[in-house]
């Protein structure tokens, strides 16, 4: 096993260039099938919407760099708004960190860097600016979501991040079980219900620990949004955002109020060619044939 990890401040001043530059300089830390790249965020992050776009962006440039050597499994997770404690009791391998960073005492390590990443061309500009009317973390105290979770991947995490994000206590997670799987491509590479369940749940510790997480078995479209009353958000990707209208229509009928429908943005493709070039589950498998 071998870990690396990258701590920075905002992505304000980040040049995108030089994150994949530096990501590609570490490539050979990372070729053993247990290795993982953590991505820790100091500042905090209050807006749902620039912090969906942050997710993307650093998910989608890391993993492009990875590629580059076939590593499309090699874990990425990107963690914000951390409490220390579990920071202070983890070890890397190798930290780098951003030279507007000042760490102190906060993280163990047994090599450490300290990296310029400034440049013209930014992940994102004004990432510290924010509107008191924007500021939703935590804007739930029960949240729901639901998928099929195989081969956890960087769109499941974004999702699952997102959903941490927006809620304060409870957060109830359907994942598919064999009804809804029956017509899936490459099924023999299909994880076990148990193992996708277990991914998601260590997931979401890592990412908000004080959640009261609940998963779900989920056997039909609407699972429990359809008849969980303390629910009040429901938070799916914009390919999926359909799914939404039938959860409400199916909460209406039972006389449940409506649910607020969040929407998470797709990691890659686009919406005109049904999202053909997505992350995805399926390619994942797909690759699994390929192998074997």
């Amino acid at each position: 096993m071998a870990s690396l990890a990258l701590v920075i401040k905002s992505l304000g001043e980040i040049s995108l260039e030089k994150l994949k530059e530096l990501i590609k300089r570490h490539l050979s830390l990372l070729k053993s099938s247990s290795s993982y790249v953590d991505v820790i965020v100091t500042n905090r992050i209050t807006d749902s919407e620039r912090l969906d776009h942050v997710l993307g962006n650093l998910y989608s440039s890391i993993r492009e760099v990875l590629m580059t050597e076939n590593l499309y499994e090699t874990p990425i997770n990107v963690l914000f708004n951390q409490k220390d404690t579990w920071l202070r009791n983890h070890v890397w391998d190798m930290l780098l960190v951003s030279t507007d960073v000042s760490i102190a005492d906060a993280y163990k390590y047994k090599k450490l860097q300290n990296v310029d990443l400034t440049g013209r061309t930014t992940i994102i500009s004004g990432e510290t600016l924010s509107t008191k009317e924007n500021e939703d973390a935590d804007l739930y105290s029960v949240s729901a979501l639901g998928g099929t979770f195989d081969h956890l991947h960087d769109g499941h995490k974004i999702l699952l991040s997102i959903a941490a994000f927006l809620t304060s206590q409870r957060l109830i997670v359907g994942v598919a079980d064999q009804e809804l799987l029956n017509n899936k491509k490459f099924a023999k590479y299909l994880e076990s219900f148990e193992v996708r369940a277990r991914n998601v749940e260590e997931f979401v510790a890592r990412v908000k620990p004080s959640l009261r997480l609940e998963i779900v078995a989920l056997r039909d479209v609407c699972g429990p949004t359809g008849a969980v009353p303390e629910i009040q958000s429901l938070i799916v990707s914009r390919e999926t955002e359909a799914g939404g209208k039938t959860v409400n229509a199916v909460r209406k009928e039972k006389g449940l109020s409506a649910l607020v429908i969040h929407v998470v943005n797709v990691l890659g493709g686009r919406e005109e060619d049904n999202w053909k070039e997505k992350l995805s589950s399926t390619e994942l498998r797909k690759r699994k044939t390929i192998e074997s």
